[in-house]
């Protein structure tokens, strides 16, 4: 689709949100989250990363599983239990081969709560990592802006994890519940309620942040059409307008400029595509999902 970029610049300037309270009674993170502090000493930590860096034909749905870049950097760091500030502990890895996989080996932490980060670009010939973490910016070689994206864990229920773009998303949310006074368990279970509705998968589990999510192909045709209209977003502006909007809000159709352009981008894809095409129903659940304020 041809859109102005002119035009949505415009738009981006008045219609991004300020941040909403959220009314639900909460109670005190530190009573919850004390027992958390426990030592999780010479564990590894697995995990496979779901990004493509140019969209990809609307979630083909021939081609269904993604995989990053070999030699994509990915960083672990060990979350606060209440606050979910990073600790200042802090480990390193690399996507391996062509399967995406990676894993931190031998590692201690002392909590566990960690957030994994992956690097919007691969090291190559062309490319080199200087050890520094700041990626959220425009990328005039792919004439495009390029984030981060991340999955919040916790490594007591799970060490083997997916990092793609609904993890992403709920990452941004799970960071503004927490700052509202959400301890994680119950910022966890609204989050994962109000992504699966933002995007029509309203009333399933959300498992996006567990490799075992593959095996379900209705989400990864769901997690193919987000990622596909970040990528298209991003030729416009930062994703992290996205990610902040549906942190602010739980939400992805409050937001005017990112509801009309996702529909219209839907729209595009579900006319290029045949009625029995797996992904047809999909498109249209996400787009009654983004029409419902």
């Amino acid at each position: 689709m041809v859109v102005s970029k002119i035009a949505y610049a415009m738009l981006m300037a008045v219609a991004l949100t300020a941040c909403s309270d959220v009314g639900d009674s909460v109670t005190d993170p530190a009573l919850n989250e004390q027992d958390n502090r426990i030592a999780l000493d010479n564990i590894t930590v697995e995990g496979h990363a779901s990004r493509h860096l140019s969209a990809s034909a609307a979630a083909n749905s021939a081609v269904l599983r993604r995989v990053a870049d070999a030699g994509t950097i990915v960083r672990m760091a060990e979350l606060d239990s209440v606050t979910l500030d990073t600790t200042g502990v802090v480990f390193y890895s690399r996507c391996d081969g062509s399967t995406g996989e990676f894993a931190f080996d031998h590692v201690s932490l002392r909590g566990p709560y960690v957030k994994i980060e992956l690097a919007p670009y691969a090291e190559s010939d062309s490319w080199q990592w200087n050890g520094s973490w700041s990626f959220d910016l425009y990328d005039h070689e792919r004439d495009r802006f390029v984030a981060t994206y991340s999955v919040i864990v916790d490594l007591r229920k799970s060490r083997t994890v997916d990092i793609n773009a609904m993890t992403f998303l709920e990452t941004f949310r799970l960071h503004r519940l927490v700052r509202l006074g959400y301890s994680l368990v119950d910022a966890k279970e609204r989050a994962d309620k109000e992504i699966m509705s933002a995007v029509g998968l309203s009333g399933e589990t959300f498992d996006f942040d567990k490799r075992e999510y593959v095996r379900n192909r209705g989400h990864l045709i769901v997690n193919n059409l987000l990622e596909d209209l970040i990528i298209e977003w991003s030729s416009y502006a930062s994703p992290l307008q996205v990610a902040n909007a549906f942190g602010n809000k739980g939400s992805l159709s409050t937001n005017t400029p990112i509801r009309e352009f996702f529909v219209d981008e839907l729209n595009v894809w579900k006319e290029q595509k045949s009625n029995s095409d797996s992904a047809i129903d999909f498109i249209k659940r996400f787009i009654e999902a983004l029409q419902e304020k």
